[in-house]
């Protein structure tokens, strides 16, 4: 299975003991690892909504608890900055702060 999120979490292992592997990956292989479907785990509207832009492929809003287990691949979107407290941003204003993808495959 391969999820798209916006945060990784121990609390979102589906056993007590995992190998993690962790590493940064370019848009280009996002889109290649998403291209067989992919479940959305992005749980801000504005986040969906640049990952939209980003990756050409609609990536819908749901908020919702994610486990993963062997063989699960988790594709985070990250933020490189932080944002004031309560600060919603556009879309636009989203596309054009720094970020990063991290694979975290569950070995």
């Amino acid at each position: 299975m391969v999820i798209l999120a916006n945060a990784f979490s121990l609390n979102m292992l589906s056993s007590s003991e995992a190998l993690i592997s962790v590493r940064e990956v370019g848009l280009q292989e996002v889109k290649r690892l998403i291209s067989g479907g992919f479940t959305s785990a992005i749980g801000h509207q504005g986040t969906a909504d640049i990952l939209t832009m980003l990756l050409d492929v609609d990536v819908p809003f749901n908020r919702v608890a994610v486990k993963v287990g062997s063989g699960d691949k988790l594709i985070v979107f990250q933020l490189l900055t932080r944002l004031e407290e309560g600060k919603v941003l556009s879309p636009e204003e989203l596309k054009n702060l720094p970020y990063k993808f991290f694979l975290v495959e569950i070995l």
